[in-house]
């Protein structure tokens, strides 16, 4: 929960939250991230909310990953370099390809007129709403990207 909270902070400055104090503005956040999507708005509110959150995620992986690596490409050997870099795509590229997936949905949400596709369906509403998909496709472009 902690992760959370902190998370909420850089969020609500990207997306510049209204609120008073910086408790109020994490807490508008994680609501947003956290709304059930019965409407479009709510559904585009959250969508957008967790792709920055994945990018703002993605941006401290890579922070993080070089420090690691940087060091271990000039000290280590090559098989341990290929797998020190081999970790690092992953560690990079799934939340960054998590993201995207959530722009994604963000833009077929606000954007796709409502007439290609219905927001009460059970199928959309599973593609739309489902956490499960959004990884399983990022772990797919990041494989993808990792073999490239």
């Amino acid at each position: 929960m902690r992760v959370t909270r902190w998370l909420a902070g850089p969020v609500a400055r990207v997306l510049d939250v209204d609120g008073e104090t910086p408790e109020e503005r994490r807490a508008e956040v994680i609501e947003a991230a956290g709304l059930p999507g019965d409407e479009v708005e709510d559904l585009g509110l959250r969508h957008v909310t967790r792709a920055v959150a994945w990018f703002i995620l993605s941006g401290v992986a890579f922070a993080a990953t070089m420090v690691v690596v940087i060091p271990v490409s000039v000290f280590a050997s090559e098989r341990v370099k290929d797998l020190a870099f081999d970790i690092g795509d992953w560690v990079i590229f799934f939340p960054l390809f998590t993201a995207a997936v959530h722009v994604v949905k963000m833009v077929v949400v606000w954007y796709l007129p409502e007439r290609r596709w219905n927001p009460q369906s059970r199928l959309w509403r599973a593609v739309m709403l489902a956490q499960t998909p959004d990884y399983a496709l990022a772990t797919l472009l990041t494989a993808a990207n990792a073999l490239w």
